[in-house]
């Protein structure tokens, strides 16, 4: 059996919830009306199902049918991340994001200060440096992928891999958000002014001026997505 068709089969009931046509409590239709609409065989069918309950977005009631589950319950984070994109805004899901990042990375940014090594500072200092030449060239997707590398390399520097094992699934999500607050150079310029902060900080080893200087960034990041998203949103 071809994963590839197991995963359309996965994305095409996704799609159905994102777009309404089954709710939270709604049982699917039947496996040989669900196959034909899909266009896959029961086994691909039955495969998909089996994902979707692993993931905690469906459930198998025996004797009475498959259900989807509500949202709130749902266990796998980036099937609940697909699911955010697919049904929200781009500001929405931004906004959603520097909330979460902030709650997490300003603690993450002072842990750094506290545990890094040279080889750390090493790493966060050099994209850092990546963005710097990627900037001045426009190359929006070399900022993006550095930018997202200097702050994975601070949650390696914290020392806590669980701080990187709940930040990674959000890493699609963020490389969008960051693709549009990205490509207006003084955007990139704040960032950068604040990108320096949080490694000067994390160099003197100064816990409380890492957060702070990392909570700094959250707040400007924050101001830039709803002054760049509203920019979007009044082009005719």
């Amino acid at each position: 059996m071809s994963r590839n068709l197991v995963e359309e089969a996965t994305d095409a009931i996704l799609d159905r919830i994102a777009g309404g046509q089954y709710r939270a409590g709604d049982s699917l239709p039947g496996e040989v009306e669900l196959a034909a609409e899909l266009n896959v065989s029961r086994l691909t069918l039955r495969e998909a199902v089996k994902v979707l309950r692993e993931r905690g977005v469906l459930r198998v009631v025996q004797g009475r049918g498959t259900f989807v589950v509500p949202r709130s319950e749902w266990t796998d984070l980036g099937t609940l991340i697909n699911m955010t994109l697919r049904t929200s805004s781009e500001r929405e899901v931004g906004m959603k994001l520097v909330e979460l990042r902030r709650m997490i990375e300003v603690g993450a940014a002072g842990l750094a200060a506290r545990n890094r090594s040279e080889d750390d500072l090493k790493a966060i200092a050099r994209q850092v440096e990546i963005m710097d030449a990627a900037g001045a060239e426009s190359d929006v997707e070399a900022v993006v992928s550095a930018d997202l590398a200097f702050h994975r390399a601070i949650m390696e520097a914290s020392g806590n891999p669980f701080v990187l094992a709940v930040m990674a699934p959000l890493e699609v999500a963020m490389r969008q958000s960051r693709r549009v607050t990205s490509s207006d150079a003084k955007v990139r310029e704040r960032a950068q002014s604040h990108h320096r902060e949080v490694l000067r900080a994390i160099e003197m080893g100064d816990e409380q001026a890492a957060k702070d200087a990392m909570r700094s960034h959250m707040t400007q990041t924050r101001l830039d997505l709803l002054s760049t998203t509203r920019a979007e949103d009044a082009e005719p």
